[in-house]
């Protein structure tokens, strides 16, 4: 009897194997369940690849001031299209500039491992180079310095050149 039990189970494990080995076919989905097929990315539509084309002259904007009284200022300079010069920096109430405060950036250096004086220009730079804020990089321990930065210069751009 035992070796019927033990044939048995032998033989119910090799199906089990069997059967459980065997690839699944699996039907293609119907017409109306496949998704919309979405045309590949190109190069030239990607942000990256973004011509632009802005018009010449000076671009100015501020900010309302943050939580900490900071308010961040831009100035533009466009020539013959293109973003050529950028001034980014933040102010106190009093009108300091937070790129010359020296206890204020110590105390973000150490905290963050950069300061102002340091991703400012890190910053204007990228713009200059990329033509497209949306597309400026990321600063690690300057997260909120970027996106005030994104904001005004997007400000700037809307607005328009300053008459003079």
């Amino acid at each position: 009897m035992k070796k019927s039990f033990v044939l048995l189970l032998i033989a119910v494990m090799v199906i089990f194997a069997a059967v459980g080995c065997r690839p699944v076919e699996v039907p293609p989905p119907a017409p109306e369940e496949t998704p919309e097929e979405t045309p590949e990315e190109t190069p030239e539509e990607t942000p990256e690849a973004r011509e632009m084309d802005y018009e010449d002259g000076t671009y100015q904007a501020e900010l309302e001031p943050d939580e900490r009284g900071w308010q961040a200022r831009i100035e533009l300079i466009v020539a013959d299209g293109e973003i050529t010069e950028v001034n980014y920096d933040e102010y106190d109430e009093e009108d300091n500039p937070k790129s010359e405060d020296e206890e204020y950036n110590e105390r973000w250096e150490s905290a963050s491992g950069i300061s102002a004086p340091e991703a400012y220009p890190q910053l204007e730079q990228d713009l200059i180079e990329k033509q497209d804020v949306e597309v400026v990089d990321t600063i690690s321990g300057a997260t909120q310095t970027v996106e005030k930065f994104k904001d005004v210069v997007a400000q700037a751009l809307e607005e328009g050149p300053q008459e003079e």
